[in-house]
């Protein structure tokens, strides 16, 4: 099958037009009810059955041959709460709520994928699991389907992960190893001592000792920079109750991004000595605290293989084999540590400014659907 062919030049004004019902629609985490009813009634209406599982997710299964093994692939359904600043048609109609990281283009693609196999099921020589997950944006959901038993009946035995995002133009990228950043919420927790500020000289300023955890963050960013790479960085500052009053307390609270967990730890351990050092200097207590903790995503090496194979004939040189991956992390590593896995990102540059992924005006090319269409038809046809 080629991105020119027929099958897929007919399944592109569906995808497109699901693509925007669910970014009109967009449910945040945990509260996906109506985008896995929907997601159900596509899939039924395919001529496969679904069921609604962890209460806001969605599954089916193409059963070919109990004797074939089991290939999932997995599309993430939930949105972020941001409230959408694009001029699109198709603008987000749920106040607060935004697919500002590709989910909806993700699902979309996902149920072109099953209608395509579907159709050509009699050729395939695997069975197929479509695993569209809730949550995803808040790292709960792959934890929630494992235990809802979702690699189970059939026995999952390989899995594709997808992703599209529009810093480059049209193309696809397969880390070799890692792909996906070990990932922890961090939170530092500063404690002084609250005094009148007109006997400033009997307390201990918490906001100013946050000054200095701040300022320690950034030597930490500066100084380990060329040993390894990573990121830490604090997303929101709160203290301080009232103007004439010395804050006794302030809370801080922000992300650890490394690519393996030795040099997670490592970073963390620096983070917590540095902190000793400042509560020496200024007599406050500084706690650091990490909140939750997500493992880094490892690629399988064969599967790693086969996408190479079908990424370098859909884009030709627009493919790549990247040896650097992203500091952005994924839940998925959870289903990655049980069975083989692979990671693709396609890229789907916009005409005009690309905003960032999790940014109020965020979107990418539709032109990408054909191109990401194939190439996983293409690898789940051969992973059988």
């Amino acid at each position: 099958m080629f991105v020119d062919s027929e099958d897929i030049k007919n399944v592109i004004p569906e995808v497109v037009k699901i693509r925007r019902h669910i970014h009109m629609y967009p449910e945040i985490s945990e509260e996906e009810y109506e985008t896995s009813k929907f997601i159900k009634k596509c899939l039924e209406e395919i001529g496969l059955d679904a069921y609604i599982v962890g209460d806001t997710g969605a599954v089916s299964t193409l059963m070919n041959d109990p004797s074939f093994p089991t290939v999932a692939l997995r599309a993430e359904i939930d949105a972020l709460p941001i409230e959408e600043e694009t001029n699109l048609s198709f603008k987000s109609k749920n106040k607060g709520a935004m697919h500002a990281c590709s989910h909806d283009g993700i699902v979309a693609t996902a149920l072109g994928v099953a209608k395509l196999l579907y159709k050509n099921r009699e050729q395939l020589k695997c069975n197929v699991k479509f695993i569209f997950e809730p949550a995803e944006e808040v790292g709960k959901g792959a934890k929630k389907l494992i235990e809802e038993k979702v690699l189970e009946n059939p026995k999952v035995d390989k899995m594709i992960i997808f992703h599209y995002a529009n810093s480059e133009p049209i193309g696809m990228e397969i880390q070799k190893s890692v792909s996906t950043a070990t990932l922890g919420r961090v939170g530092i927790e500063v404690t002084g001592k609250s005094a009148h500020w007109g006997e400033a000289e009997k307390g201990i300023n918490a906001i100013s000792v946050s000054a200095k955890v701040v300022s320690a963050i950034d030597d930490i960013n500066e100084e380990l920079k060329d040993k390894m790479q990573f990121v830490l960085g604090m997303g929101t500052i709160n203290g301080g109750v009232k103007n004439n009053i010395m804050a006794e307390s302030v809370k801080l609270e922000g992300t650890l991004r490394a690519f393996s967990d030795e040099n997670f730890s490592y970073v963390l351990t620096y983070l917590q000595d540095k902190m000793k050092a400042i509560e020496e200097e200024t007599n406050a207590t500084i706690d650091v605290d990490l909140i939750s903790h997500l493992p880094g995503l490892v690629n399988n090496p064969e599967l790693v293989k086969m996408g190479s194979q079908v990424g370098k004939e859909i884009f030709g040189d627009r493919f790549v084999l990247g040896e650097k991956p992203f500091l952005a992390g994924d839940n998925a590593a959870y289903y990655f540590r049980l069975i083989p896995g692979v990671r693709i990102v396609f890229f789907a540059e916009n005409g005009g400014e690309n905003w960032p992924i999790h940014n109020s005006k965020f979107d990418f090319s539709e032109e990408i659907f054909p191109y990401a269409i194939c190439t996983l038809y293409n690898l789940i046809s051969i992973m059988g």
